[in-house]
């Protein structure tokens, strides 16, 4: 059987392609009675992408996405535990994918009958987001970064990521320390200016040391040495708990003491947390919370068609360990 082209609906409905994309992806306002021909014609040809098959069907796959940043993160595999079991016996599929970084992933997204998306990125660009709520699917966006205010109609979840910052240098402020470094996530790149967890600390120091553009531990752990021997901070926040771990390893290899020469703390409150040498003081950020809204937000996104910004606001919670406390 031929596979059927959007050239082909395009040819079948008299209008352009354009016309044709901008149907399907209910992106841009097209002409009353040319979305009808197009409509017509998709149905008539068998093409029934994600959005349209749910308007012309009236049928759901049951099936939601998770974008993340990191397959194995701890962190994700928590919260989709948690809708997991909200969702338990009611025949719903959660699938994880990592940002792909490209538009041809978000047009592969598009051709998936999902129910629901939700976007857990900090790298995921605000086009490709935007991309999404147009599209018409359900989207809920866990806000690690600072974003704009996008169009249409989509949740919002704010975990408290900037107080949350903000309460760990007030922490370590508490014990006398005066200078904190602010240690980033692997990356090739400087740190983002619209990370929550980054801004929160910027406006709790006035002494920043900013450490960031580490592509790998070995090289965050030279960085982090070299740091300290220029600045001679006296406390760390790292961005999650592995790079707080790797912070304190090159201290150690340096001949400082954690907590008594540097304080440090890291964020998401992983397992690890509590097995470590010495214990790591960390932000937990409520990952049970966060699915429980996930699944709400999804639920009323689908109960209206008005474009409207429904937002969430959580708080997180400092838990204090060894690492912190001389």
């Amino acid at each position: 059987m031929k596979s059927v082209k959007r050239k082909d609906i395009a040819i079948e409905a008299g209008v352009s392609e354009t016309i044709v994309s901008y149907v399907i992806n209910g992106n841009r306002y097209v002409d009353a009675e040319k979305k009808k021909r197009v409509l017509g014609a998709v149905e008539k040809l068998g093409y029934i992408p994600s959005p349209i098959a749910r308007a012309l069907k009236g049928k759901t796959s049951n099936h939601v996405l998770f974008i993340a940043d990191d397959m194995m993160s701890e962190y994700f595999g928590i919260i989709i535990g948690e809708m997991e079991k909200r969702l338990s016996g009611k025949g719903y599929m959660i699938s994880l994918s990592a940002d792909k970084g490209d538009p041809s992933f978000v047009r592969r997204v598009l051709d998936w009958n999902f129910d629901g998306v939700i976007v857990g990125s900090k790298t995921m660009d605000n086009s490709s987001i935007q991309a999404l709520i147009s599209s018409g699917i359900p989207t809920v966006i866990l806000a690690i970064n600072e974003y704009p205010v996008f169009e249409g109609r989509y949740g919002i979840i704010y975990t408290g990521l900037k107080q949350g910052a903000s309460d760990a240098v007030k922490a370590m402020r508490k014990t006398g320390r005066k200078k904190i470094a602010y240690v980033d996530s692997l990356s090739s790149r400087e740190v983002l200016s619209t990370d929550y967890r980054y801004q929160g600390y910027l406006e709790s120091v006035e002494d920043k040391v900013v450490i960031s553009g580490a592509s790998s531990q070995e090289e965050l752990e030279i960085k982090v040495r070299d740091a300290y021997r220029k600045e001679h901070f006296d406390g760390i926040l790292a961005r999650t708990d592995t790079v707080a771990l790797y912070a304190i390893k090159a201290l150690k290899d340096i001949g400082l003491s954690v907590p008594s020469d540097v304080s440090v703390i890291g964020f998401n409150n992983s397992k690890m947390c509590e097995y470590t040498s010495p214990t790591l003081t960390s932000v937990r950020i409520r990952q049970d919370l966060i699915a429980e809204n996930v699944l709400l937000l999804l639920t009323k996104l689908k109960e209206g068609s008005e474009n409207i910004v429904i937002s969430i606001e959580l708080e997180t919670e400092l838990i204090l360990r060894q690492s912190t406390i001389c």
